[in-house]
Formats: C-alpha cells, sequence, structure tokens
C-alpha cells in the first residue's frame, strides 16, 4: 500500500540516552514511515543530543531537532514539537518506547472516513525490557471511538503516545491552556471537531520506568484540580449536550468544594452514579453494577 498522507512525528526528549535509538529505529523501520521527525530536546544533561545529532546526520532529510532555551516540562514541550510539525496527519512519539512495525500504516487507514480528526491504538507494557501482556489496553478497556466528548470529562482515556491526529486539529487546539495535559487537550477538542477512530490493537511497546518524564517519582505532577480542568473544557466549542453536562459537573463540584469538609458528599455520589456509563464506561467490568456503584463512592470522598 502508498501512504497517501505526508506524516510528521513529533518526537519530545529529556535525559533518553538509555533508550532512544530503539525508538528511532522503531520509527524510521514503519512500513509507512514517516516524511518528517520533528525532535525537541527539553535541555537534557546527558548524551541524548549527541544521539540525536548522530541520526540527523544519518537521515538529514528526515529529523529536525531543536533545542529548548530552557526546561518546559513534558506538556509544553509537546506543544511545541507539534506546531513545528508540517504534515497532513502528526503522530505523537515518546522517546523510551517502540513502535511495532504496522503501527503508522493501521492508524492512517482510519482516516479515509473524512470525519476522523484522531486515531489512536493500543499498547502494551514494556517493563524492564520485558512485555506484560496481562497489562495490555485491550484487555482492561473499551478504546474510546466516537465524539461523546462527555466521556473524557473525568478521566482521560488517550495516551500521547498512541495517537495520530490531523494538523487541521491545531486550529481549534492550540495554544493548549497552561497546566493541561496535552493529550487530555487533544482529544477533548477532537471530539468536538470530528471523531475519533480506534484501532484494536497492540500498536506500542510502551516502557515504565522510573526515569521517564511521566511515570518518575520526581516529576511534578499537574497540579489542576478536576474543577479546574473542567473550567479550561469550557473553551472548547462542545456540542450543546456535552455543553449542558459540563455546566452540570462543573455546579455539582462547585458546590462540593464550597461545603469545606472532607465528608462524604450524597449529592455528588448520586451525580456520579446516575452517570457512570459515561464516566467509567471505558472499562471492561464483570459486574458493571457493582463496579459503578464502587467507583462513585471513590470519587465522592
Amino acid at each position: 500500500m502508498k501512504n497517501p498522507y505526508h506524516i510528521s512525528v513529533a518526537l519530545c526528549t529529556y535525559n533518553g540516552a538509555k533508550y532512544i535509538e530503539e525508538q528511532l529505529q522503531s520509527i524510521v523501520d514503519q512500513d509507512f514511515p514517516p516524511q518528517e521527525i520533528i525532535v525537541v530536546d527539553d535541555q537534557s544533561n546527558d548524551n541524548t543530543i549527541e544521539i540525536l545529532n548522530k541520526w540527523g546526520e544519518n537521515f538529514p532529510h528526515l529529523f529536525k531537532i531543536f533545542i529548548n532555551d530552557k526546561n518546559m516540562g513534558f506538556d509544553k514541550n509537546f506543544e511545541k514539537a507539534i506546531s513545528l510539525c508540517s504534515g497532513e496527519l502528526i503522530s505523537i512519539a515518546d522517546q523510551d518506547d517502540i513502535w511495532m512495525k504496522d503501527k503508522l500504516q493501521l492508524l492512517v487507514a482510519c482516516f479515509s472516513n473524512p470525519n476522523v480528526i484522531l486515531a489512536h491504538g493500543a499498547s502494551l507494557t514494556l517493563k524492564n525490557g520485558k512485555l506484560h501482556y496481562f497489562s495490555g489496553q485491550l484487555k482492561r478497556y473499551h478504546l474510546f471511538e466516537g465524539s461523546d466528548s462527555r466521556k473524557l470529562f473525568l478521566l482521560n482515556q488517550l495516551s500521547g503516545h498512541n495517537i495520530i491526529f490531523r494538523k487541521t486539529l491545531l486550529t481549534h487546539a492550540l495554544p493548549i491552556p497552561d497546566n493541561m495535559y496535552y493529550d487530555w487537550w487533544l482529544a477533548v477538542q477532537a471530539t468536538a471537531h470530528g471523531e475519533i477512530c480506534a484501532v484494536k490493537k497492540y500498536l506500542v511497546h510502551h516502557r515504565k520506568h522510573g526515569e521517564n518524564a511521566f511515570f518518575s517519582k520526581k516529576q511534578k505532577k499537574n497540579p489542576l484540580s478536576t474543577l479546574a480542568r473542567l473550567h479550561l473544557l469550557q473553551q472548547i466549542n462542545l456540542c450543546s449536550e456535552s455543553k449542558k453536562f459540563l455546566q452540570e459537573f462543573i455546579t455539582q463540584l462547585t458546590r462540593r468544594e464550597n461545603l469545606n469538609s472532607t465528608s462524604f458528599d450524597w449529592n455528588y455520589f448520586k451525580f456520579l452514579l446516575k452517570n457512570s456509563q459515561i464516566l467509567f464506561g471505558h472499562k471492561k467490568r464483570i459486574s458493571k453494577t457493582f463496579t459503578f456503584f464502587t467507583d462513585s463512592i471513590k470519587f465522592s470522598r
């Protein structure tokens, strides 16, 4: 098959020397290879830059390497990387994963539907060099698809390392608000302006270790509360049903915070339970009624 699209890969690096060559090799070896790899380094202090420069010399037509003047953090770094991409489709890459050879080919096929603005697949955990099939997304989750923004209000169901999207999405999505997870923001924007397609196959070996940006214990976590994130989502041009649901959600959480109490909130619990199929329906469950009830209790505390 011939690739009908110009594909850019947005790759962010920070002290990634230990694993990055394996990831770079998996990207250039794709069945549908990208036409551009944008790399933005966030002030690495190991030999990541040396490795990147070597790959840039070997593939001068493919790599464009940028180094930040100061450390920006992974969300703002990815915002910069995707803004520099010129391809019709932009695929996100983490520095320490390994892509399966058919990742881009399978994801690109989703865009034969003109309504699809973002596509994603599933990933397997790669921990200490070994695959953990028991932790694979396909066994634990229903991959998000469609355009129901409400399902993304409480929990982000799409990981950046799994997604590819049309560049036209950036018209709506940039700039990304401060302290907002970039992949969460892109996903909700995608539901507001088109559809999300899910490829129900494992496409990435997603490496988890104490040194990578998101899972590191030293990484500063996103400080925004659920309520603060919901207020940010009001900036998005949602459909009337999603807007109504978002406002009700904000009203419930605002009332809850004004209680100034750590006690159990029955009103908020009833709201979550009433909408549990929307908010918690992404997980695969043996007993939906029981687990929807327990999740509603968990988030009401």
